[in-house]
């Protein structure tokens, strides 16, 4: 929409989501001696401070409505069986119903929202390069193509989940934690790819993942209901550091080594 130099000048002054009368005098300066309608120089920058504050909210955790003790959790009924137990735990220990917690719901929607919205923006990509195509190609010049890079997509949607944040209280935690568990593979391809090509994020959960377990460790260190995960956790370790799980993790010398073995193969069927 501007020219390069005004667009890093207005980066740098809305970074931290806030901007000074100091600074925006001085945008009003520099758009001036381009050219620039000061009105619309504000119009555009107000918009996107306030798309800035709208992705802070978004991911700033909701408040628990029961403070209490957060640690050791306040003492419900089962809805199931009417044993009491201690709140925020995952399952009623006399008849293992499984409690659900709405903050942590929460947290893994906001996480595949994020998701979806990278796909939509990845999408709408597309199709502009297509367009571009489209034109390279009546212009007779087959040769230039533009296209989004598939590691690069993979490797952005990684970072989005490994660096997604985590919950702070005790019931969101073993929720999330429950939620996680699933996705996420100590084994899983850390380039975001298997074998195949095809797309394989449970690395990226399995790093956010352990995030949650370090937290957990630090906060509820003696808290039984955290055992299983804990286990879980160090049995993906184990098997991360083991030799197939190394191969498992590496999926380019899981090839080379199959390409190998099948070239020995044949070698000893022809001697």
């Amino acid at each position: 929409m501007f020219s390069k130099e005004l667009e890093e000048v207005i980066d740098a002054a809305i970074a931290d989501g806030v901007l000074t009368d100091k600074e925006r005098a001085v945008l009003h300066k520099r758009a001036q001696a381009e050219g620039v309608d000061p009105d619309e120089l504000d119009v555009v920058i107000d918009g996107r401070l306030a798309k800035i504050k709208k992705q802070e909210d978004w991911l700033r955790p909701t408040p628990p409505q029961n403070l209490g003790n957060q640690k050791m959790g306040n003492i419900i009924k089962c809805p199931s069986c009417g044993a009491q137990v201690t709140g925020g735990s995952a399952v009623c220990p006399e008849c293992g119903y499984a409690f659900s917690n709405v903050g942590a719901n929460s947290y893994m929607e906001k996480l595949q929202e994020k998701l979806y919205e990278f796909n939509r923006r990845q999408e709408e990509r597309e199709d502009q390069y297509t367009l571009i195509n489209n034109v390279y190609k009546k212009k007779g010049d087959d040769d230039t193509e533009a296209h989004i890079d598939k590691d690069t997509t993979i490797k952005a949607k990684m970072d989005i989940i490994s660096t997604f944040p985590i919950p702070n209280t005790r019931a969101d935690l073993l929720e999330f934690l429950t939620m996680l568990q699933h996705r996420a593979k100590s084994t899983g391809p850390r380039n975001g790819q298997n074998m195949s090509s095809e797309e394989d994020l449970s690395y990226a959960y399995w790093l956010l993942f352990t995030n949650c377990i370090n937290k957990a460790r630090i906060s509820f260190s003696n808290d039984k209901d955290f055992e299983p995960y804990f286990k879980k956790y160090d049995e993906g370790i184990k098997k991360a550091n083991s030799l197939i799980g190394f191969i498992k993790q590496h999926p380019l010398l899981s090839l080379v080594i199959t390409i190998v073995l099948f070239y020995i193969i044949i070698l000893l069927l022809l001697i």
